[in-house]
């Protein structure tokens, strides 16, 4: 326990320090994001938080290294904190380049691709995974490999896509970091045990300052690294389980960004096959499709209805909690009704979806009439553009 507590308390105290060191580095090298028309802030905002929650856990975990010899011995080799740093580093630098220079989604995910694969082979890897009925894929190393890269890269995305609002990414990813946790500690799996605590730790210190109004936003950087030290963690903390891993559990656990993601990749693929008909089931057509960016992600459509950011805010708090608890519980249940479960998360999130979505338009629809009706020139002018 006293390990547990100086770990998560060290990289919480790293953060509060170093953050404010990191907001204004980024002001003075302009390390910024500036306003647009597409982004609701109104002044530049530092978008190097990643770099804050990197240096806090490496700082806050160098601090009480000196006094608990596990966190030394763990700290290299195969399968050690030292590869997540590096690790991390990497996702952070391609995230940071994408922030400044706006990669092509192919580039960025081929250096992820790249990232997943050297994880794997530092000791990063995926065990043999349960599948309904009593089948189980084997840990052969191509399928091993195959289910660690795709895991680190579908995590690390979902978790850059939920990064639309204000302590939105780095809460979820606390409540999902401390729910990893526990399925590590049960298990023995050390190296996440530790992980876990000083991203937490880093998380909340940092939160202070993300939450709105936030005065540093993580960037691509902080959300693909912290999705990437996420997918690591939650996979690392079943790789000492005494049986196949049950990945439905950590994709639960981490359920929120999975279901948006998910939710998000069917909703724009209906939507496109819906518009286009058989010429839409052209392979490029339909990437193009799930994957341009949209106002129909679950923190837009709480706020087109009329939420506020804060409330917003709250409402995927508690959804995450719930995931994450959901998640935990069912770590000792039949696999069929694991698979049951997540199928019935994706459906009831789609049905949410398409519900918020539905009640969004009709309330843009019914605000534009109304400032038809109160501007008679703007009416004019839309008949126009219309006719």
């Amino acid at each position: 326990m006293a390990v547990f507590a100086a770990v998560l308390i060290g990289c919480w105290l790293a953060a509060i320090a170093l953050t404010p060191v990191t907001i204004r580095f980024a002001h003075r090298y302009g390390l910024l994001d500036y306003p647009t028309e597409r982004k609701a802030h109104k002044k530049a905002v530092p978008v190097i938080g990643g770099f804050a929650v990197f240096l806090s856990m490496v700082t806050g975990l160098a601090l009480v290294a000196p006094f608990f010899p596990v966190i030394r011995e763990l700290a290299w080799g195969y399968g050690s904190l030292g590869v997540l740093a590096l690790g991390a580093v990497l996702m952070n630098a391609l995230g940071l380049w994408d922030d400044l220079y706006d990669m092509y989604w192919h580039h960025k995910l081929v250096g992820q691709l790249a990232i997943g694969a050297l994880t794997w082979f530092l000791g990063f890897q995926a065990g043999p995974v349960e599948l309904p009925f009593g089948f189980e894929l084997t840990d052969a190393a191509p399928i091993s490999f195959l289910i660690t890269v795709a895991w680190i890269v579908v995590i690390s995305n979902a978790f850059n896509l939920i990064d639309g609002m204000d302590g939105l990414s780095a809460g979820v990813a606390l409540i999902t970091v401390l729910t990893v946790f526990l399925l590590a500690n049960q298990y023995g799996a050390t190296v996440s045990v530790v992980a876990t605590l000083a991203l937490a730790g880093a998380l909340a210190g940092f939160l202070r300052f993300n939450l709105p109004p936030a005065r540093l936003f993580l960037g691509d950087a902080g959300a693909l690294s912290i999705g990437y030290l996420v997918a690591v963690l939650s996979l690392a903390s079943y790789q000492k389980a005494p049986t196949a891993v049950a990945l439905i559990v950590p994709l639960v656990v981490v359920g929120l960004p999975v279901l948006d993601i998910v939710v998000a990749v069917i909703r724009r693929g209906l939507s496109h096959l819906s518009a286009q008909g058989a010429k839409g089931l052209s392979v490029r057509e339909l990437i193009s499709a799930v994957t341009r960016a949209d106002r129909g992600h679950l923190h837009h459509l709480l706020l087109r209805n009329g939420f506020s950011v804060s409330a917003s805010l709250v409402i995927l708090y508690l959804v995450c909690i719930a995931l994450a608890s959901v998640g935990f519980q069912t770590r000792g249940v039949d696999s069929e009704f694991r698979f049951a479960l997540f199928g019935g998360l994706i459906a009831s999130g789609y049905a949410c979806v398409r519900v918020l979505e539905r009640r969004a338009l009709r309330l843009e629809a019914d605000a534009a009439r109304a400032a038809e009706a109160a501007s008679p020139e703007l009416a004019q002018a839309r008949n126009r553009a219309a006719g």
